[in-house]
């Protein structure tokens, strides 16, 4: 995933959330170019309500029963719980939260904890190609779907992100999988998409003009919005998810909407701020190679009650 995917991609450049992360297909998810800020969104956001957001802000959760899930790659779950064993378990001890990893054959998550793994895909190629050949050994009930503007992703996935969405739902789900799809804010750029940006548009405008929220939920169970270049922006990352949310819910009533966060974009208060503003059912929390950052804010949701 791209840290900010807001912005050009010509401003891209590597940066891994894990230590050598192999190329293709078995990169985790977490992986992304780093890119400069997000520009400004289109001039009606900046109308969003001072008033809502400061209530927004100061709501927190709604009560035990509707806390959050939360996401990250297993092996940063793995590396958090070696430095800070009671927050660490404290969030992934359980089952509702979701540890995502490449392996086909044992769980990523070797913390020991009740995550539950997530077997992460970049390209729907790969996925087919592994169904097929029966490649996928561990049990595993959930599969991820990233396509990003990235060499991760076949370029005929990211110039039709609806299309392979779709056909990466119904694949897992007539193989009994459920599935999270978490595609790219930077698929506006991407050169002969079949849904192409228009002048002056920003990431964020092409994201919600094209309804890539609708079209990820109708084809799973969990749509996972990459809201994290909006960190700092003010109102825009509780107006992002909020929009993409009831985008999301119109296509499927019963899907579930998580938003994420990262240490690229924002200090861990700006982060625990933009996460506290909105009520997503899930976080994704990229770490970035920042751990010492991730923890504060863990530490920070768990102190204002998530």
């Amino acid at each position: 995933m791209h840290t900010n995917g807001n912005s050009s991609p010509e401003t891209a450049r590597p940066r891994s959330e894990e230590a050598s992360a192999p190329a293709g297909r078995h990169h985790a998810r977490g992986w992304r170019p780093r890119t400069i800020r997000a520009k400004a969104g289109i001039a009606a956001l900046a109308t969003i309500s001072a008033t809502g957001l400061a209530l927004a802000l100061v709501a927190g959760p709604a009560g035990a029963a509707s806390k959050p899930a939360w996401f990250m790659t297993a092996g940063n779950v793995q590396t958090m719980s070696q430095q800070d064993s009671s927050t660490t378990s404290y969030f992934f001890n359980t089952p509702t939260a979701y540890g995502a990893g490449a392996s086909l054959v044992k769980t990523p998550v070797q913390a020991k904890y009740a995550t539950t793994p997530v077997l992460s895909y970049t390209s729907y190629a790969q996925f087919r190609t592994d169904i097929q050949n029966g490649s996928i050994n561990y049990p595993y009930a959930w599969v991820m779907y990233d396509p990003e503007a990235w060499a991760q992703t076949p370029v005929s996935e990211q110039q039709d992100p609806v299309k392979y969405m779709t056909l990466f739902g119904q694949l897992a789900h007539a193989n009994g999988l459920k599935v999270i799809q978490a595609p790219a804010l930077d698929l506006a750029w991407v050169p002969g998409s079949v849904l192409p940006l228009r002048q002056g548009e920003s990431g964020d405008q092409w994201f919600v003009r094209v309804n890539i929220a609708g079209a990820a939920a109708a084809a799973g169970d969990i749509f996972q919005l990459q809201n994290e270049s909006n960190t700092t922006a003010g109102g825009q990352y509780a107006w992002m998810f909020n929009t993409t949310q009831g985008q999301a819910q119109a296509a499927n009533a019963n899907v579930k909407v998580y938003s994420e966060v990262s240490t690229v974009n924002g200090t861990a208060a700006q982060m625990a701020t933009a996460a506290q503003s909105i009520r997503p059912d899930g976080f994704y929390v990229a770490a970035a190679g920042n751990v010492p950052q991730t923890l504060q804010f863990f530490q920070l949701m768990k102190t204002a009650g998530y």
